[in-house]
């Protein structure tokens, strides 16, 4: 698991994929400190329902300590969080969101099918229920011909499209991605962020994406938060207005380019690059 990092961060809510009443995640002027660090410091983010919204920023920066406090893996030092209109322990313990690590982290001794059961096995359903869901979740990740494989015959990109599948076997109304494609070529993460998409299309699942990658970033998001490293601020949340469904044509089109540079410029204005 990745170490947090530290930023402070304020960011407004882009506008609603799909019209809804609350947000699926509203942080409330969280500061989190470790020590005398401060990572995070008067944070207010909104995510609406349905959209996809990425943190980019060099390393240090805090993305993966606000995706982990968001997840309940860290508690804010002050402030509020709300997910599925829950605290995020309850968020957790009621399965409201999913996530993936840069590391697929599935378990060597299972099945590929076994390990998208596992979330499911945890919650009680019984075999032929579970088995018939981990099934239409290879089948959407197109795995399928794979389910009786182990991990450790898949390839990289593989193993974190059985890990994308566990996290949303429980349909969760939230996914917390934090570099699931960091340690690939790019030729299969180009590919992955297809798919990726398709997924997202088919299930309208919220998302929450950390990524290093600024092409990565505007190719799948409805909004890119551009973050600043410690003790910094979001330097601007730029609402990615390129036409869907998104397909290889689209890192070609015009404006692609024109927000690739506009992320670009907002780091190098701030000297991060």
């Amino acid at each position: 698991m990745t170490s947090p990092e530290e930023a402070a961060v304020t960011v407004e809510a882009g506008p609603p994929v799909v019209a809804a009443a609350e947000p699926t995640v509203a942080v409330r002027h969280v500061t989190r400190t470790f020590g005398e660090v401060t990572a995070l410091s008067d944070v207010s983010l909104d995510v609406a329902p349905g959209s996809f919204v990425s943190l980019i920023g060099p390393s240090g920066c805090g993305k993966s300590t606000l995706l982990r406090v968001i997840a309940d893996l860290l508690e804010p030092s002050s402030g509020e969080v709300v997910v599925a209109g829950k605290t995020p322990h309850r968020a957790r313990t009621d399965r409201d969101y999913g996530m993936v690590f840069q590391k697929a982290t599935l378990f060597d001794w299972r099945t590929v099918r076994r390990n998208v059961e596992l979330p499911l096995e945890l919650m009680g359903w019984d075999r032929t229920r579970r088995r018939a869901r981990a099934d239409e979740m290879l089948a959407l990740v197109e795995l399928t011909d794979f389910a009786k494989h182990r991990p450790a015959q898949l390839s990289g990109g593989m193993q974190q499209r059985v890990a994308i599948a566990r996290a949303l076997a429980f349909s969760p109304k939230l996914l917390l991605m934090d570099e699931p494609f960091g340690a690939l070529d790019e030729i299969t993460r180009e590919r992955l962020n297809l798919e990726l998409l398709d997924i997202w299309t088919k299930t309208r699942t919220t998302v929450v994406f950390v990524t290093h990658s600024i092409p990565e970033a505007v190719f799948l998001s409805t909004d890119v938060v551009v973050m600043s490293p410690r003790p910094g601020r979001v330097l601007r949340r730029i609402p990615v207005d390129l036409p869907r469904p998104r397909d290889t044509g689209t890192r070609e089109l015009d404006r692609y380019f024109e927000l690739v540079t506009e992320v670009r410029e907002t780091l190098r204005g701030a000297g991060l690059l």
